[in-house]
């Protein structure tokens, strides 16, 4: 019994992916669609980049409410990421788009700032210098009950609204 193996160099395994790379891919587009699922539709709504018809699929998703019906709707949804950029929902899952990026960089800084206007007063001229715009807010008063506050271990009432006046001036200074 001799087997024909005189073609076999001709033979490229990269032309067709083989049913268990298909099945694992389409099971990790069926994964991220599950992500998906679990998060708030609100913020997948708003701001996911993804199309109509998956956003319509999620939210069927998560009315559904038995086992097996989740399952045939995430079987669907899965389908569906096939036709979408699921390298860009990954990155967004994740938290690596650049608006999300450039808000934990607000928010850090908002912290830093905030704590050191809190230990060191004076450097609100330097704060007001670097943000213009900062110069319109009632900061200094903020910072002292803030700082009393701390000296008090009162609750964080100033603390928290001192952050959120100074991140909204971060937000708001265009980057560059």
């Amino acid at each position: 019994m001799e087997h024909d193996f005189e073609n076999q160099d001709d033979f490229d395994a990269s032309e067709k992916p083989s049913k268990s790379a298909v099945k694992r891919e389409m099971l990790a587009l069926q994964d991220l669609g599950k992500a998906l699922c679990e998060l708030p539709f609100e913020k997948v709504k708003r701001s996911a980049p993804v199309s109509e018809r998956l956003l319509e699929a999620i939210s069927q998703y998560q009315s559904c409410k038995s086992f097996g019906a989740k399952k045939r709707q995430l079987q669907f949804i899965g389908k569906l990421m096939r036709s979408e950029e699921h390298e860009d929902i990954e990155a967004w899952i994740n938290g690596e788009s650049v608006e999300q990026k450039m808000q934990v960089l607000h928010m850090h800084a908002a912290e830093q700032w905030r704590d050191r206007l809190i230990e060191e007063p004076a450097l609100l001229a330097d704060f007001i210098q670097a943000y213009p715009q900062a110069a319109r807010e009632n900061l200094n008063t903020i910072i002292r009950q803030a700082s009393a506050e701390r000296a008090a271990q009162k609750a964080p009432k100033n603390y928290r609204q001192l952050y959120q006046v100074i991140y909204a001036i971060l937000k708001a200074q265009p980057t560059e």
